[in-house]
């Protein structure tokens, strides 16, 4: 089946029930031997939700053999009972804020949990791939050592630029085949899967930098010529001035964490334009800073403007507007994610769910939602549109020749829908590459075999980089990312 991928800023063809409690430590089943490559699994009876195939519950069976789903089996090795149950692609976390610089601060003090839990963590909630926003440019090392020490799921990350290294290159339209030849070159060697901007914007606190000053408006006209004859394409942070800024193209910009942006109605009204138009975005849910609201503040200063906050604070009113955004919204164009790192990451977006599926008036919104939220919705906005964004093509659907990445969930056809937020926050068995990860919401394979995923651009480095690199008190091309600091690699074209 060919999917229609037009939906999106980019096209990836083109490139790339509540259970027990604390998750348990399984034991491999004797009678069916489990992990092994090759091994024929059918899953039968379980009720699929793959909106890329355009199936909404149906009730019917699963075929895998070895790492790959496939139309039929004649005879299993295993079978797997689902009736009952909702079988759905495994999680993809767009903002998965595990490996970000600082945050072994947080871990240090027990404010954060170690890897290891996240690791296990992601997979009890059904995820097989987190992607981290924000690795730098002399961070990146680091970044691949945290995310190789993840264990369970695959990884990637967003190469975060800072423009303050492109401002020259910026303000001179004559050399934007050179600059985008540069960031490519950037984003391979620190092997990140896509780029990021926090801040389009120059700015200095030294007058006598003035002259090298570019608004956001300035930048973001520029990037988008850059992105449209270069190829590129880029997750642009939201914030204010973001949306009250004009996007030439909108499909150039994938617009992160799109809820904190939306400070009053116009905004809002700037952001379902930017959807309307073809553009993406993701919602940036706030969650429970990671060391409680009454913690001090936990920021880093990673060369940009303004220091990031690792410990955001999630008041009373935090979220309300990335709800009426989510409710009002009626297209395809709209993902979800969590803004900042997370401590509970089987919990988080489970718990927003059930406020956008709160009908009752004044439930979390300042108004009756505009639509009925369905684990269509929940599938398509968790697993099928973050595998898209990402350039993952055999992952967020169950069409054959998918990656076998399946998660099983507890949800009964007469679950009350107050519950279904409790059922889809834990799943009860989790494949993934057709390997039994959890089963029976139990962790039966803990070496689970994982990789990084990055971008394979080709650039070669010319002289542009070279002056990247030359004037730093940290030489980046000291801290390329090279085979031992992480992996296994997957190079995607």
């Amino acid at each position: 089946m060919t999917h229609d991928l037009k939906s999106c800023f980019f096209e990836v063809g083109a490139g790339g029930a509540g259970g027990p409690g604390p998750l348990s430590q399984g034991k491999l089943s004797e009678q069916h031997p489990i992990g092994w490559y090759g091994m024929k699994i059918k899953i039968t009876g379980g009720r699929l939700y793959d909106p890329a195939q355009g199936i909404n519950g149906a009730e019917q069976d699963l075929f895998i053999a070895g790492d790959r789903i496939v139309e039929s089996l004649p005879q299993p090795d295993r079978v797997i009972e689902a009736r009952g149950r909702v079988v759905a692609p495994a999680g993809i976390e767009l903002r998965g804020q595990v490996a970000t610089y600082g945050l072994n601060f947080l871990r240090l003090w027990g404010r954060f949990p170690s890897l290891t839990e996240l690791g296990r963590l992601y997979a009890a909630a059904g995820y097989t791939h987190v992607h981290e926003p924000l690795l730098t440019l002399y961070t990146a090392g680091y970044v691949h050592r945290q995310l190789a020490a993840l264990p369970l799921v695959d990884t990637s990350a967003s190469l975060a630029l800072n423009l303050r290294d492109l401002d020259d290159s910026l303000k001179s339209p004559n050399h934007l085949e050179e600059l985008g030849q540069a960031v490519k070159a950037l984003q391979e060697k620190t092997r990140a899967l896509d780029l990021r901007l926090l801040e389009p914007f120059v700015r200095y606190r030294q007058p006598f930098y003035s002259h090298r000053t570019l608004d956001a408006a300035q930048t973001l006209e520029t990037l988008t010529r850059l992105a449209l004859r270069c190829e590129l394409r880029f997750s642009l942070e939201a914030a204010p001035e973001v949306l009250e800024a004009p996007l030439p193209e909108p499909r150039v910009f994938h617009l992160a964490a799109l809820g904190r942006a939306l400070t009053n109605p116009r905004r809002l009204d700037q952001a379902l334009a930017h959807l309307d138009r073809g553009g993406t975005a993701d919602l940036g849910f706030p969650c429970q800073a990671a060391g409680g609201a009454a913690e001090k503040p936990v920021k880093v200063d990673l060369g940009w403007y303004h220091p990031l906050n690792l410990t955001p604070d999630a008041g009373a009113d935090a979220g309300a507007a990335a709800l009426r955004l989510a409710r009002q919204y009626q297209g395809p164009n709209l993902a979800f994610s969590v803004d900042g790192p997370v401590r509970r990451p089987e919990a988080a977006l489970s718990s927003w769910w059930a406020r956008l599926r709160d009908r009752r008036p004044g439930a979390g919104a300042d108004e009756p939602p505009d639509r009925e939220f369905s684990l269509w919705d929940w599938v398509w906005a968790t697993r099928t549109l973050p595998a898209r964004l990402l350039g993952l093509a055999d992952r967020g659907h169950l069409a054959p020749g998918a990656r076998a990445d399946v998660a099983l969930f507890d949800l009964p056809p007469d679950t009350p829908p107050s519950r279904w937020a409790d059922c889809i926050a834990r799943c009860r068995t989790l494949l993934k590459a057709g390997t039994v990860v959890i089963e029976d919401f139990a962790l039966v394979q803990p070496d689970a075999p994982k990789a990084t995923y990055y971008r394979r651009t080709g650039a070669a480095a010319g002289p542009l980089l070279a002056e990247i690199c030359q004037y730093r008190s940290f030489r980046p091309e000291n801290l390329w990312v090279t085979d031992e600091l992480g992996g296994d690699w997957v190079g995607l074209d």
